[in-house]
């Protein structure tokens, strides 16, 4: 090879560098030192730009470990186990932030998400059903949630007054709940037709009180205290007492 042509080589391959230089340069940038806003001198870093950037393993390039993604929605970080599926999911998509854990079956396991400015924490069982859920609602109120195979079993919540434990069906009807306020607790057992079977209270006349309903919701028999000892009282459909069973100490 003579001299012209060696020269030749060199400026087509110069010209292919300045080429791949200016490719690279949409995606890298190189920021010197200087000095920042707060008068302090600045390191020199590095601006990549893209849409898509990888981690791969440091011995196997053909593995990746971590892949940073983004689209006109969010942004999205995955980091990955051995097998190259997604372990750890950390998102804002539509300005709702997320990280989610996943199990080798690639399943969801956990997830903690902020929508609307209320967080919710979830555990998953299998087929992604939810097991477990942790919310804050309205006002910032907490609320339990324990699930059978993403159905509703049991909720645990705080109200404006106190706090009320239920537990519910597949229809996410109370089949029981208790409620506590600063002066009483409930109980009821509610009926299939939405009504109250029993209620059990501590705000009777002395002390608590029982209510059995008739199908209508009114009740039919009820067992109180009062002052003077226990009272019975047995009422008919319409309300009107038929039945009285005082009890004092003298009886």
């Amino acid at each position: 090879m003579n001299t012209e042509t060696e020269i030749e080589t060199l400026k087509k391959e110069v010209a292919r560098l300045r080429r791949e230089m200016d490719e690279y340069r949409q995606f890298i940038r190189y920021n010197p030192p200087q000095e920042g806003d707060d008068g302090k001198p600045q390191s020199a870093y590095i601006t990549v730009r893209c849409a898509i950037f990888t981690l791969a393993h440091p011995s196997d390039s053909s593995r990746s470990l971590v892949n940073i993604m983004g689209n006109a929605d969010g942004a999205f970080v995955s980091v990955m186990g051995t097998d190259e599926r997604t372990r750890v999911l950390m998102q804002v998509d539509k300005n709702v932030p997320e990280l989610s854990l996943f199990g080798g079956d690639n399943q969801y396991k956990a997830c903690l998400r902020l929508d609307k400015g209320e967080p919710s924490f979830e555990l998953y069982g299998k087929e992604n059903k939810i097991g477990v859920q942790l919310k804050v609602v309205e006002e910032g109120r907490g609320q339990v949630g324990v699930c059978e195979a993403g159905q509703p079993r049991a909720i645990m919540k705080a109200t404006n007054v106190g706090a009320a434990i239920s537990v519910v069906h597949d229809d996410g009807h109370a089949r029981i709940t208790m409620i506590g306020t600063p002066n009483n607790g409930e109980l009821f057992a509610i009926t299939p037709d939405m009504k109250i079977g029993v209620k059990i209270a501590a705000d009777g006349m002395d002390g608590g009180f029982i209510t059995v309903n008739r199908a209508n919701g009114k009740a039919g028999v009820i067992l109180s205290n009062t002052a003077v000892g226990g009272t019975v009282m047995v009422q008919d459909q319409h309300g009107k007492i038929t039945g009285h069973l005082p009890m004092s100490p003298e009886e």
